[in-house]
């Protein structure tokens, strides 16, 4: 799996493609939230707004009213179409979608880890299992013409700048979201017990890598032997567990690096190592470079 990181403002960074779009900008260049639809040639939308890969940065929902395409999620390629829709959490593996018709009408909404924080919405574990390992859902016409309705809302709240507001209505999306998608699991295919483990893994590890660097630690809180999770995240996810914990701490290492002016002191210490040389090593190691160098270019 290719070694590829990108930060928040990054994604998406093209919005001229979109027929509209609201944005609430956060304290630092990563924009907190934006709220968009795009009505038009697909061709245009997935060659200006995506790279050929990426590991998810922010929370991004997207759901398709009009025409297709296919996506292809932590290595799973998924065909969507009409009322079809997706959520996608920081740390999943994307490859640019491919249309499957000349024309689309899409809804999207990208939200930043901060913002998430900031609301401190929770999802049951079972469901965010079951997001990652079945993060693609069908609703029904009548549904979606629902979270439409959210989205025109969302987009005149935003527009506004209302962070409050905001809040409480991502936090209402996302609950009015838990029950389709919870309903949706019933008809979706049953989990097996390596894509169970592998889901709270994931969520663990998102949770906690930036204290939590080692596997054993993981492995505890699952109720399981480090053997046993080492070779089910290899199974699952076609690489080891151990690299998936530090892709997910570079990731956060690069997104303070860039978007924050915080000292690479200080940053070493919030990501858990023992001291800045310790970080130093880690983050050359993996991207071939220091971190001061990393945030010069």
């Amino acid at each position: 799996m290719a070694e590829k990181y990108e930060n928040e403002n990054t994604i998406l960074a093209d919005f001229s493609v979109f027929k509209w779009m609201s944005f609430i900008p956060g304290e630092t260049s990563v924009d907190d939230i934006a709220v968009m639809k795009f009505q038009g040639s697909t061709t245009n939308l997935f060659r200006k707004t995506l790279p050929e890969e990426y590991f998810s940065p922010c929370y991004t929902l997207q759901f398709v009213t009009c025409g297709g395409f296919k996506a292809s999620i932590n290595n799973h390629t998924y065909d969507l179409h009409a009322n079809d829709g997706y959520l996608i959490i920081p740390d999943f593996f994307m490859r640019r979608l491919e249309p499957n018709s000349q024309q689309m009408e899409l809804y999207v909404i990208s939200i930043s880890r901060k913002f998430m924080e900031e609301m401190n919405l929770q999802f049951p574990l079972s469901l965010i299992s079951h997001i990652y390992i079945h993060p693609v859902w069908h609703m029904s016409a009548q549904k979606l013409q629902g979270v439409i309705r959210y989205f025109d809302l969302l987009r005149e709240v935003v527009a506004s700048q209302n962070r409050t507001a905001t809040m409480l209505l991502v936090h209402s999306l996302f609950h009015f979201l838990a029950g389709e998608i919870a309903n949706t699991k019933m008809r979706a295919p049953s989990m097996s017990r390596n894509e169970e483990i592998t889901g709270r893994f994931m969520h663990l590890v998102d949770a906690h890598c930036e204290q939590q660097h080692s596997l054993d630690w993981y492995a505890d809180q699952l109720c399981l032997s480090t053997r046993y999770v080492a070779n089910t995240i290899k199974e699952t996810l076609g690489m080891t567990a151990s690299s998936f914990i530090e892709r997910a701490l570079m990731q956060r290492a690069k997104t303070l690096l860039v978007s924050t002016p915080l000292p690479i002191q200080q940053i070493a210490d919030q990501l858990g190592f023992q001291n800045q040389s310790h970080f130093g090593t880690f983050f050359k190691r993996h991207e071939g470079m220091s971190p001061a160098a990393f945030r010069k270019q």
